[in-house]
């Protein structure tokens, strides 16, 4: 005596769902609890795969998209400059302290001094910037959105190829 339904798992929402015997190989059942569309596929055991892969192909097409755009902003992120500019700021700040202030004269030595304190100050902001503030906090958020659409492309590509074998 033949068994009236196989259980077999939804590719969606992985919930059981009863697969009667009169559904052949090709033939379309919907999940009771996602609504998803499956196609059964029989051979030694019973799989359903995703009947419409075209949603999940717009969406793939979309999360590379997406990816694409992260990666151009992670490398605009990495090659700004940031706060380090600050240091042109900090070295004029200087020369006219000391202009102002402490009467020293106008000369080429004060400009290169200057310009030694903006540098030093400017690669002292910028290393700072980059371990502890925004520069970090920005580039670890748009690595690990990269990571996470990896994945999600990965599992969509794999549904694509299953939906695609039957």
């Amino acid at each position: 005596m033949e068994k009236p339904s196989e259980k077999a798992r939804c590719v969606n929402c992985r919930s059981e769902i009863d697969v009667p015997q009169t559904y052949a190989h090709g033939d379309h059942i919907k999940c009771g609890t996602c609504g998803m569309q499956h196609k059964v596929q029989r051979g030694e055991v019973l799989r359903l795969v995703i009947a419409d892969a075209g949603p999940m192909k717009d969406a793939l097409r979309e999360a590379q998209l997406r990816i694409a755009t992260l990666e151009a902003e992670l490398k605009a992120a990495r090659a700004s400059v940031g706060i380090g500019v600050n240091g042109l700021g900090l070295g004029l700040i200087y020369v006219l302290y000391q202009v102002g202030h402490n009467d020293v004269q106008f000369s080429e030595h004060l400009l290169w001094v200057a310009a030694g304190v903006a540098l030093f100050s400017g690669i002292v902001l910028e290393i700072c910037n980059y371990l502890f503030l925004a520069k970090r906090k920005n580039l670890t958020r748009i690595s690990g959105e990269i990571a996470q659409l990896r994945s999600e492309t990965r599992t969509l590509q794999q549904k694509i190829r299953d939906a695609s074998r039957v």
